[in-house]
């Protein structure tokens, strides 16, 4: 089990403390609260758990996962359904509390960048910590940018004397400190092989440049897509420059098995292809919500299946969230036929709980005859977050991946391709993720083949749109891919599936047919695949931020 870390109450407009003699303070200051090492340590600490809280990425993660076109809600399940049918609006309590986290860790870091010189510790640690804060500021406003665009700019601890109603900045300049913040990450964070155990998880030198060029390559799309394409080729490069910092390191390898990226019995050792996560742990202490255990299995797995999510005596999941039948369909097939990621990601066949003598499939997976007594589905489950010792339903130890090597493969290949359309190092670099999936826990298969020379630079983006689909499903990643990314189009790739792809579909779930043994019907989940609407490219800016900032405008549509 993980190193446990409590979580500091910090306040957005001024942070309180108590000395023994009950002094109150109206702010925090290096004379009340950071007086040695160890004061640092819980600072730290205390920032790192921000980002495992309730409002952040324990449950308010739900924005952004079912905002895309892979997952959606239950039908008749309140859990996330204003995200899984696109409703949210600014007093979406999700949305406020992910706003409100990102800028609490902003906050501080800030203070600690600001504060920490003159403290009596180790000036090497004290460096270091410094890059580990300028890691999570540049991460926090890497989410904020690229779910509500132009946001806030703080870099400085809040106090009670602060102007607290600044404006939002440009996008332009937001990312222009996601840069600058991760740059000064980079020269001070330790290699990873090289980070004391007991800071296991926390950011390394890989980690800051790994986002350095996940970032570099979103601000070449965002260029691109608003008419700045000529400005692109730059950030393209830099993109490429840092992912090959990351692969040539050393530091990093893909794990043999993709199956064992998800078995929390191998964690620890997943780490040297995770480059950088949000750590969950079970919390014998605190149960539920409260807790610092994750969520994420038991939201997905199904409430009839056994040692999975933790939930009563029989560890089942909720089985809140599903797999729209479209992606389950279409990421095994094709190109992705019998191909190992989908058998470990996507859910299927299981065993069935309430009767235990009927299996159940779920779609697109048949039953093993016509005759058979087998129980169908209409939607497969996620099946990546599974903890049969959950110590109860949203506590559980699975971490949720930031980054992984194999995106840093996918960056550069793209980059490359943006910049010099499908060349032989872009091919290489995308079918190093082709190569893991044919292991199939150490016995080898023909698929999914090798991707062939011959595209076009609009093709192979339409494979790397795919390959990220299945490589990434339930990590986060498809709404960021979707509205950053251009499609078919020229337009934002979000666009082309909604306005374009998905309304060619039969809506409605599938229909299993007994007497044929096949899936007719529908392939989408139709409350969440609504019409194209623009707005729906950015988050709206929570109400309690504009009550309280005149200065801060609203998105467009909100």
């Amino acid at each position: 089990m993980k190193l446990k870390i409590f979580l500091l109450v910090f306040l957005l407009g001024g942070l309180v403390a108590c000395s023994v003699d009950q002094q109150i303070f109206d702010t925090l200051t290096t004379e009340n609260s950071l007086k040695n090492q160890g004061n640092i340590t819980t600072f730290v600490n205390g920032t790192y758990a921000r980002f495992s809280s309730f409002g952040g990425f324990k449950s308010s993660y739900m924005t952004y996962f079912l905002a895309a076109d892979d997952l959606n809600t239950r039908p008749g399940a309140a859990y996330g359904s204003r995200y899984s049918s696109k409703t949210q609006d600014p007093f979406s309590s999700e949305v406020s509390n992910f706003w409100s986290t990102l800028y609490q860790a902003i906050n501080s870091a800030n203070f600690l960048i600001d504060k920490i010189d003159p403290v009596n510790a180790n000036e090497a640690y004290k460096q270091r910590v410094k890059g580990e804060m300028y890691f999570l500021r540049g991460l926090s406003y890497f989410y904020l940018v690229r779910m509500w665009g132009g946001v806030p700019l703080k870099t400085k601890p809040t106090s009670l004397d602060d102007d607290l109603q600044l404006p939002r900045s440009s996008v332009d300049q937001v990312y222009t400190q996601i840069f600058a913040d991760f740059e000064e990450a980079s020269k001070r964070l330790l290699r990873r092989t090289s980070l004391p155990s007991a800071e296991f998880g926390h950011a390394t030198k890989g980690a800051a440049q790994a986002m350095l060029s996940k970032a570099y390559l979103t601000y070449g799309n965002y260029l691109d897509l608003n008419g700045n394409g000529s400005e692109s080729a730059k950030f393209y490069q830099l993109a490429k420059t840092y992912a090959d910092s990351v692969i040539t390191s050393g530091q990093y390898s893909l794990i043999p098995s993709y199956n064992d990226l998800w078995n929390v019995d191998k964690e620890a050792a997943s780490y040297q292809e995770v480059i950088f996560a949000i750590q969950f742990t079970r919390d014998a202490q605190v149960a539920n919500a409260s807790g610092v255990g994750s969520e994420h299995g038991v939201m997905n797995t199904p409430s009839n299946m056994a040692n999975v999510g933790g939930s009563g005596a029989l560890k089942t999941g909720g089985g809140n969230l599903r797999v729209q039948p479209w992606f389950g369909e279409r990421y095994g097939t094709g190109d992705f036929l019998n191909d190992y990621r989908f058998e470990v990601s996507i859910l299927t066949s299981f065993a069935n709980t309430s009767n235990p003598s009927r299996t159940v499939v779920c779609f697109p997976k048949v039953r093993a005859s016509t005759t058979s007594n087998e129980l169908t589905e209409t939607q497969p489950y996620l099946f990546k977050y599974v903890d049969g010792r959950a110590l109860d339903g949203r506590n559980a130890e699975n971490d949720l991946p930031i980054i992984r090597l194999s995106e840093v493969f996918l960056i550069k290949a793209e980059a490359e391709n943006e910049l010099n359309g499908p060349t032989a190092v872009a091919y290489a670099e995308f079918n190093k993720l082709r190569a893991r999936a044919r292991n199939a826990n150490g016995v080898q298969r023909t698929t999914p083949e090798n991707l062939a020379a011959g595209l076009t630079k609009d093709g192979f983006r339409q494979k790397i749109v795919d390959e990220r689909a299945l490589e990434f499903v339930g990590e986060g990643q498809r709404w960021f891919d979707l509205v950053r990314m251009k499609g078919p189009n020229g337009k934002t790739m979000y666009e082309y599936q909604f306005g374009t792809f998905l309304p060619t579909l039969k809506p409605g779930l599938p229909t299993f047919t007994s007497a044929t043994n096949t899936w007719a019907g529908g392939r989408t989940e139709n409350t969440s695949i609504v019409p194209f609407n623009p707005k729906l490219l950015l988050w709206p800016i929570p109400f309690s931020e504009i009550a309280n900032n005149p200065n801060v405008t609203q998105n467009p549509g909100y």
